[in-house]
């Protein structure tokens, strides 16, 4: 029914393969992961946290053994990684619009 976020990049943009985009790290440090990795890990924790919380509202409805406190906080976990992701975007956007304007 759902299905991973981490594969909207690729579908979407598909210019923006790794392979493309092999020389974007460089310059950054050995240890210090990329900017598309670290997008990427938010984007697979923000749905796996909405993933949880489906599993945790299923559990509830089915009487199984989950508090309506802990329904609850997972519901609150996932809406607050939506909306950093949200804030992430608009960033992001308001970014490159900036860059957009930039005479050459």
């Amino acid at each position: 029914m759902t299905s991973s976020i981490s594969h909207i990049g690729n579908s979407l943009l598909p210019g923006l393969s790794p392979a493309g985009l092999k020389d974007a790290g460089a310059g950054t440090s050995a240890g210090a992961p990329s900017f598309q990795n670290m997008m990427l890990q938010s984007l697979d924790s923000a749905n796996q946290l909405q993933l949880q919380s489906e599993q945790a509202i299923q559990a509830g409805l089915l009487g199984e053994d989950i508090t309506q406190a802990e329904v609850f906080s997972s519901i609150k976990k996932a809406d607050l990684a939506l909306r950093m992701m949200v804030q992430m975007r608009n960033k992001l956007l308001e970014a490159y619009n900036e860059i957009q304007k930039m005479q050459m």
